[in-house]
């Protein structure tokens, strides 16, 4: 990559951020500040920009992307039939793109996380020739397939059974209390989650929520049924890198029927940042609302979604809904650091899902169809060490926009 000699990278990325909440914005920054991996989570923006002005290799399939995608982009969940998956899990930035865009954002992760986790250099320059090669061969074999524990070894089955005998109990007490009348309430840490202090807000958002859980499971079972669900909290969420700033709740549910408590994570969809620049010329569908694009495109994507994956609507503004689970997590690779070799198999299999997601979302919607995908991995030897060079160098390019970052963000 042609690195830039100037440019602003902490004015681009406060430019990006100017109308998310700036009460936590500086929750941001500080995150995106405290690594370089970090940092590169936070800029997703700045990675398509890029890209598109110094991709050295063509491509011209176009495929449905999560558009994000990086190493902690994957992450176990539990489907509505109780059965925990391993996949891609976050589709805040999916569109119509080229294949090989997902594939070096994935690839310049693992240079970052490479570089944090110590390991050499040319033992990381090795394993991205492996994970490329993993990510190739899935889709010349053209079957997607799916990650459960029964399918999968090494780390990732590891961590699948470690989620997955995680107890409910202590989830549910670790995110709510126990307060006056057996009552239970979020719990408000002022970290992850924060109190609404608008009363009517947050009672608008119980009713509203409350009606369109209970609206949706009348749909789906019984009409005539009484109300299932009674919601019982909610607050302001903040999580991950990327999205914070965007509005977000967590809401407290009782189950009448099953008498057991669930929590709810209900995001705000915003177009995707690789739309928002006239780089992608890919031609997209028309979409009602944002949260159908994310809902869909994850429904062409994953082998099976979320429990309770959906669409709220609230005040003119379109949320995508999902349940959040004590399954639900993201590998700590550092937690493997004595066994690298183990590492670089896990990054195979993500590699394999990559492929997987693509290959099963081939033909839908203006995505090219599965042959169209096996020709453009036959064809690797026209793009694939050019990818491979670009990521490498554009993770230094990061790792530069990153003390840059920091070095403004100190002075503020």
């Amino acid at each position: 990559m042609k690195a830039e000699a100037i440019r602003d990278v902490y004015q681009s990325v406060m430019q990006f951020n100017q109308n998310r909440d700036a009460r936590f914005l500086p929750t941001k920054y500080k995150l995106m500040a405290s690594s370089a991996f970090r940092f590169f989570r936070g800029s997703c923006h700045l990675f398509y920009q890029d890209l598109v002005q110094n991709q050295t290799w063509g491509d011209q399939t176009q495929i449905w992307i999560c558009g994000d995608l990086h190493l902690e982009n994957f992450g176990s969940y539990k489907s509505d039939h109780d059965v925990i998956y391993f996949d891609l899990n976050d589709f805040d930035e999916a569109v119509l793109a080229h294949p090989s865009w997902e594939v070096s954002r994935f690839i310049c992760s693992i240079f970052l996380e490479g570089k944090e986790l110590n390991l050499a250099e040319s033992f990381v320059q090795n394993s991205t020739e492996l994970v490329l090669t993993a990510y190739i061969e899935a889709l010349q074999a053209g079957k997607a397939y799916a990650v459960e524990k029964e399918s999968i070894d090494g780390i990732i089955k590891k961590y699948i059974k470690a989620v997955s005998e995680r107890d409910p109990i202590e989830f549910l007490n670790s995110k709510s209390v126990l307060s006056g009348k057996n009552q239970r309430t979020l719990f408000i840490d002022n970290k992850k989650f924060f109190a609404l202090e608008d009363q009517a807000l947050r009672q608008d958002l119980i009713d509203r929520f409350q009606n369109c859980l209970n609206t949706a499971n009348k749909q789906q079972v019984d009409k005539q049924q009484a109300d299932k669900y009674q919601v019982l909290d909610v607050a302001i969420r903040v999580a991950g890198t990327g999205s914070i700033g965007l509005n977000r709740y967590v809401f407290l549910v009782f189950d009448q029927v099953l008498q057991d408590y669930s929590f709810f994570d209900v995001k705000q969809a915003q177009p995707s940042s690789l739309t928002l620049t006239p780089y992608l010329q890919n031609l997209q569908p028309k979409w009602h609302n944002q949260a159908e694009r994310i809902q869909t495109i994850q429904n062409y994507m994953q082998y099976i979604v979320p429990a309770h994956l959906s669409s709220f609507s609230f005040h003119n503004e379109m949320y995508i809904v999902k349940q959040l689970q004590p399954e639900q997590d993201k590998i700590a690779f550092k937690d493997y650091i004595d066994k690298p070799h183990k590492i670089v198999e896990a990054w195979q299999s993500m590699a394999r899902l990559i492929a997987s997601a693509q290959i099963r979302s081939a033909g839908r919607n203006g995505s090219d169809n599965i042959d169209a995908l096996i020709r453009f991995a036959t064809q690797s030897e026209n793009w694939k060490a050019l990818l491979q060079e670009y990521a490498y160098n554009y993770a230094q390019q990061v790792l530069q926009d990153y003390d840059h970052f920091c070095q403004a963000y100190a002075q503020q």
